[in-house]
C-alpha cells in the first residue's frame, strides 16, 4: 500500500508496544529487542501478526534501537535493520504499511554545545540506519521518541538526504507544571511552535508526538499542533503513566476502553495517524479499531 494514498483515505491505525510484547514471549533483561530480529524472528513475527489481527493498518519495524550508537556489536546495523524490515514486510504483505522505526541515539546530551560529540557523528548514525531500512523495502520511515529537537532535525536531514521515503517525526513531551498547563515542551525545553516550524523547514512529511509524560494531555497537544500546521499529524499514546508494583515490575494501567477514548479525542482534534506506545497491547489497538470503525 502507498503511504500517501493511505493518508488520504482514512485515519491510519498503528500498532502498539513491541518491547513489552516480546518480554511476554521470553525476552529477558539485558537483551535488546532488535537482536531478536536475528535470534528469534518467529517471536517478532508473532507480535506483528497479533497487532495486524487487532486492526493495525501500519506496523513499525522492530528497529527502534538498531543504530550504531546503541546496538550490541555482535550484530551490524545492516543485519538488524534488514532483518527487522523483512520480518515486518512478510507479515504486512501488500495491504499493511511498514514504517521503518528509528529511535534516538540515547546520547543527545553529547550534542554541541553540551557535549563533545559532533553533529556529523549523529548524522552518520541516522544515515546508516535510514539507508538500511530503505533498501529493505519499508513504506516510510518514522523517527520517534525524540526529546531533543536538535537531534530530531539531524535525523530528519539524514533520512531526507539519503532516501526518497515519506518521513514521520514524532517528539516526546514532558508533563507541564500545574501552574502552566498549556506550556507543553520537551524535556529539553522545545516548544510546540518551535518544533513544528523547525521540523517543517527540515522537510518532515508528518509530525506529532509519542511516549513521554503526556497521556490525558495528548488531545490538547493535538489541538495545539493542528492550529499551527496543515501537515498530517501522528500520535501514539502510552497506556497511562507507569508505576512500580511490589515486585518492582513496571505497570501501565490504562484500560483499552479508556485509552481508546483518548485516541478518539485526538482524532477529533485533527490527527491522521494514531496508535499505542509503551504498555499498550493488541487489546488497546482493537479498542481503537472498534471506535473508529463503529
Amino acid at each position: 500500500m502507498q503511504f500517501d494514498h493511505a493518508l488520504r483515505s482514512e485515519v491510519i491505525i498503528c500498532d502498539g508496544a513491541m518491547g513489552t510484547e516480546l518480554q511476554r514471549r521470553g525476552l529477558g533483561k539485558g537483551i535488546t529487542p532488535d537482536s531478536w530480529n536475528v535470534t528469534h524472528p518467529e517471536q517478532v513475527k508473532d507480535v506483528h501478526r497479533t497487532y495486524i489481527q487487532a486492526g493495525a493498518g501500519a506496523i513499525l519495524t522492530n528497529t527502534f534501537g538498531a543504530n550504531a550508537m546503541r546496538i550490541n556489536k555482535e550484530y551490524t546495523v545492516e543485519q538488524l535493520n534488514y532483518a527487522g524490515a523483512e520480518i515486518a514486510r512478510e507479515c504486512a504483505g501488500d495491504t499493511i504499511l511498514v514504517l521503518g522505526d528509528i529511535g534516538p541515539t540515547g546520547f543527545e546530551d553529547q550534542l554541541p554545545p553540551y557535549g563533545n560529540m559532533s553533529k556529523q557523528e549523529f548524522y552518520d548514525t541516522f544515515k546508516r540506519q535510514a539507508i538500511a531500512l530503505a533498501k529493505a523495502g519499508v513504506d516510510a520511515i518514522i523517527v520517534e521518541t525524540m526529546s531533543s529537537l536538535v537531534e530530531a532535525v539531524i535525523a530528519v536531514q539524514a533520512v531526507k538526504e539519503n532516501t526518497s521515503l515519506p518521513l514521520i517525526c514524532s517528539m516526546t513531551f514532558a508533563r507541564p507544571p500545574a501552574s502552566r498547563p498549556d506550556d507543553l515542551r520537551t524535556s529539553w525545553g522545545d516548544t510546540v511552535s518551535d518544533i513544528i516550524n523547525t521540523l517543517t523547514k527540515a522537510g518532515t512529511d508528518v509530525l506529532g508526538s509519542n511516549c513521554g509524560d503526556l497521556v490525558e494531555e495528548m488531545p490538547q497537544l493535538t489541538k495545539m499542533m493542528r492550529e499551527i500546521t496543515t501537515l498530517p499529524l501522528i500520535f501514539e499514546v502510552n497506556a497511562g503513566r507507569p508505576y512500580m508494583d511490589d515486585e518492582y515490575r513496571t505497570i501501565y494501567s490504562l484500560a483499552p476502553e479508556a485509552f481508546a477514548e483518548i485516541i478518539m479525542q485526538i482524532v477529533g482534534n485533527g490527527a491522521n495517524i494514531v496508535g499505542g506506545c509503551c504498555g499498550t497491547t493488541p487489546d488497546h489497538i482493537t479498542a481503537i479499531r472498534k471506535r473508529l470503525k463503529g
